[in-house]
């Protein structure tokens, strides 16, 4: 891949083209990233410098497809779960779909790393350290009510 840039243009292609032709070039040529273990530092450049979510998409389906389908060492698969834990905390936000993309790998991770090291164990405890930091406990019993209440008006 020459450039950021190109990666981009395909990754666009890829998710959006209607000519199948196309979609099936991009795809062949954006495979050496779900494929080859070489290539995760570079999914991990995408996901940090990359504008587009069709490139973040790649990047999180990539390597999801790594912790898959080869064995990673304990020491790559806790980076990853680290560098993903990271990641959630402090990007800005995400298209839906780059988020769920991004758990989904976090998840897999983790699965795979449950019995192997007690750090994957503690992504409940950090997830909920996390989402504490986000909405006070007092305020998610009050989101709830706002939230019932405008849908019961809806309903009137």
């Amino acid at each position: 891949m020459e450039s950021l840039a190109q990666l981009e243009a395909l990754c666009e292609r890829l998710y959006n083209s209607q000519d199948s032709a196309e979609r099936a070039h991009a795809e062949n040529a954006l495979k050496c990233f779900s494929v080859n273990t070489d290539y995760i530092s570079q999914c991990q450049y995408i996901l940090d410098n990359a504008s587009t979510p069709y490139s973040l998409m790649l990047a999180s389906s990539s390597l999801l497809k790594q912790v898959t389908d080869h064995s990673l060492s304990l020491q790559l698969r806790l980076d990853i779960r680290n560098y993903l834990i990271n990641y959630l905390a402090t990007r800005g936000p995400l298209p839906q779909f780059v988020n769920a993309s991004l758990i989904q790998l976090l998840c897999r991770v983790t699965k795979f790393g449950w019995f192997d090291d007690d750090k994957f164990r503690e992504v409940v405890k950090e997830a909920t350290d996390f989402l504490s930091q986000l909405i006070p406990f007092g305020s998610v019993k009050e989101a709830k009510a706002s939230r019932s209440f405008g849908i019961s008006e809806m309903m009137l």
